[in-house]
C-alpha cells in the first residue's frame, strides 16, 4: 500500500513563477528592440533548413495573395517577412566533435562514421535502459536496475557529437524556446533526485533522460546533415515513444507511483529575509510541466509542418509599409538582393578554392626539390632524425610546413 503524496503550492508561488516568465519575456523584447531596431521585437517565423546552402524567392502564400487581390493599388499593405536568412558552413571541422578533439577533424569524421553505421545498437539499447529504468522505480524489479538507464547515453552522444557548433550556438541563444526549458528541465530533475534521496542509479537515469532531452529536442535543429534533415519525419515516432515515457514517468511521480519519492524530503533556505521551506516532490511537479508542453510542440510541429523547420532557431521578422502597387517591385528588388549575395559568397569560395589549390601545387614543388637533398643521418635504431622545424612523413624525407 502506498501512501497518499498531497503536493501543496501557495497562489503566491504560482504568481511568482508568472511573473518570472513575463520579466524574461519583457527583457527579450527590450534587448530585441535595442540591438535590432530595424526588426520585430516580438515577432518571430520558424527557418527552413536547406542543404543546398540556396534561398528560395520570397513570395507570399495563398491567403496573402488572395487578401492582396482584393485591394486596390491605392490601400496600404504592411509586409512581414524574414530579415535575413542564414548560411552557416557544414562538414567534419564544423561538428561538435572536431571542437572537443581540438580541432581534429579528421579522427571527427572516422568516430561520427563508425557510430552512423552503428547506430541500430545504440538506439536499442537505449530503449531497454529507459524503460527497465523506469520499471525499477515502481520498484517491481530491484531499484538498482535504474543504473540501466546510462545505456542511453551513447546514442545521445552519438546525436551531440555530429551536429554543427555554429547551429549549436543559435539554438541556445533562443530565450524561451531553449533557456526555459533547458532551465525547468534542470530544476525538474533536481526535484526527482531530491525526492527519491539521492539513489545514485536513480540519479543516473535522470540525468541521462536529462541528456536526451536536450540533445534530441532542445538541440534538434542544430543536426544539419541530410539525414538529420529529411529523416526526421521517420524518428517520429521515436519522439512520441519519448513524450509517452516522459509523460508516464511524471504522472507516476505526482500519483505515489514510485515508492521512494516521497513528498517528506525537504529542504528549505531564506530569500530576502523570508523563510522558505519546500520539499523537493514540490519543485519537481512545478518545473517538469514546461519541458512536457514543450515536447509536445515540438512532436506537432514535426508532424504539422515536416521536419526541415525547425523547433528552436528563430528569424526574426521586418515590417514595410507601402502601397499595394510597390508591392510587387518590392520582393523583387528582395530577390535581387539575396541573389547577389549568393553570387558574392559563391565567388568568394571559388578564389578559396582557387588559392588552395595553388598552395598546395607550391607544397608539391617544395616536396620534391627536398626529395633530392641528402638524407638526414639515421639514429641507431635506423630511422630518420627531425631536426628542429622537421617533421617527417617518410623515412629520409622531410616536409616544410
Amino acid at each position: 500500500h502506498c501512501p497518499r503524496i498531497r503536493v501543496y503550492n501557495k497562489r503566491r508561488s504560482v504568481g511568482n513563477t508568472r511573473l518570472l516568465l513575463y520579466t524574461l519575456f519583457l527583457g527579450s523584447a527590450a534587448w530585441a528592440s535595442v540591438y535590432h531596431p530595424t526588426e520585430c521585437s516580438i515577432l518571430k517565423n520558424a527557418a527552413r533548413r536547406s542543404l543546398s546552402g540556396g534561398m528560395e524567392g520570397l513570395q507570399l502564400d495563398a491567403g496573402s495573395e488572395a487578401t492582396v487581390d482584393r485591394l486596390d493599388d491605392d490601400d496600404e499593405v504592411i509586409a512581414f517577412m524574414p530579415a535575413e536568412g542564414m548560411i552557416i558552413p557544414d562538414g567534419p571541422k564544423r561538428s561538435v566533435l572536431c571542437f572537443l578533439l581540438n580541432g581534429n577533424h579528421h579522427m571527427a569524421k572516422r568516430i561520427n562514421d563508425v557510430a552512423e553505421e552503428h547506430k541500430g545498437w545504440g538506439q536499442i539499447a537505449m530503449i531497454i535502459g529507459l524503460v527497465v529504468a523506469l520499471v525499477a522505480l515502481t520498484e517491481v524489479v530491484p531499484l538498482n536496475l535504474t543504473w540501466l538507464g546510462i545505456l542511453s547515453f551513447p546514442d545521445a552522444a552519438r546525436c551531440l557529437f555530429k551536429m554543427n557548433t555554429q547551429a549549436v550556438k543559435l539554438c541556445i541563444s533562443e530565450p524561451f524556446d531553449f533557456l526555459v526549458p533547458f532551465v525547468t528541465l534542470t530544476v525538474g530533475l533536481i526535484g526527482a533526485m531530491g525526492s527519491l534521496e539521492f539513489h545514485p542509479g536513480c540519479c543516473a537515469f535522470l540525468a541521462s533522460f536529462g541528456f536526451i532531452y536536450v540533445t534530441n529536442g532542445l538541440l534538434f535543429d542544430a543536426d544539419l546533415t541530410e539525414q538529420g534533415i529529411r529523416g526526421a519525419a521517420s524518428a517520429l515516432p521515436l519522439y512520441v515513444i519519448t513524450f509517452i515515457m516522459f509523460a508516464w514517468m511524471y504522472i507516476m511521480f505526482v500519483t505515489g507511483g514510485y515508492p521512494s519519492a516521497s513528498s517528506a524530503h525537504e529542504f528549505s533556505f531564506v530569500f530576502i529575509r523570508t523563510h522558505i521551506r519546500t520539499s523537493f516532490l514540490s519543485i519537481f511537479t512545478r518545473f517538469m510541466t514546461t519541458p512536457l508542453l514543450f515536447l509536445a510542440k515540438f512532436i506537432f510541429k514535426k508532424y504539422r509542418y515536416g521536419s526541415d523547420l525547425t523547433a528552436v532557431i528563430k528569424i526574426r521578422l521586418i515590417r514595410e509599409v507601402m502601397p499595394k502597387r510597390d508591392l510587387a517591385a518590392f520582393l523583387h528588388s528582395r530577390d535581387e538582393r539575396r541573389s547577389s549575395r549568393r553570387r558574392s559568397l559563391t565567388s568568394r569560395r571559388s578564389a578559396g578554392r582557387s588559392s588552395s589549390q595553388k598552395r598546395a601545387d607550391v607544397e608539391e614543388v617544395r616536396r620534391e626539390v627536398l626529395s633530392a637533398w641528402p638524407s638526414p643521418p639515421s639514429s641507431p635504431g635506423g630511422h630518420a632524425q627531425a631536426g628542429p622545424g622537421q617533421d617527417l612523413t617518410e623515412p629520409g624525407r622531410a616536409a616544410v610546413e
